[in-house]
């Protein structure tokens, strides 16, 4: 469990899931996809390979009771490594089994683990190859699924206090 925490339970899903990937000595950086692998080849990028970029989040609620919600959520990892460059053809199988090499990493800190406060044990349910604008680096996109219970919701039914309302007249 991280041990910053947020009154979000996204922002805990992320901060829990950021420090159980620092265990793995490998990756480079682990932050938020805010398009870093979008920089073209001729720009330096923001960031080191390999990396983890948490990326979308999607969740789908269901009501259990009053303002209680069920969340299924699956959160989409970016798995990227820098690929050897033009006359580094002896690198490319190291670099090849490195890369799944660090896929089974992430999967075995990941795979049945939950933080025991905001979410339940995540399970892997897909990892495809990801097309990106740059060609020299790889990208793997790995979804894990994930459920979780928000009660942080107003209560049906109760009232906070009304804020003061501000007309303009012109």
């Amino acid at each position: 469990m991280s041990t910053t925490q947020t009154d979000a339970i996204l922002a805990n899903v992320f901060l829990s899931v950021r420090d159980r990937l620092a265990a793995i000595p490998d990756l480079q950086f682990i932050g938020m996809d805010t398009g870093q692998l979008e920089w073209g080849e001729e720009n330096a990028s923001p960031i080191l390979f390999p990396c983890v970029l948490l990326g979308h989040i999607n969740i789908n609620y269901t009501d259990n009771k009053k303002s209680i919600q069920q969340g299924d959520a699956e959160l989409e990892l970016l798995l990227a490594m820098a690929t050897p460059g033009p006359g580094q053809s002896s690198e490319v199988e190291s670099t090849v089994t490195d890369y799944f090499n660090l896929e089974h990493k992430i999967n075995q800190a990941l795979h049945g683990w939950c933080d025991q406060q905001y979410f339940n044990p995540m399970s892997r349910i897909r990892a495809k190859n990801k097309r990106r604008k740059r060609t020299d680096v790889r990208i793997r996109a790995l979804r894990f699924g994930f459920g979780f219970v928000d009660d942080t919701a107003m209560q049906v039914g109760q009232t906070g206090p009304r804020p003061e309302m501000a007309i303009a007249m012109r």
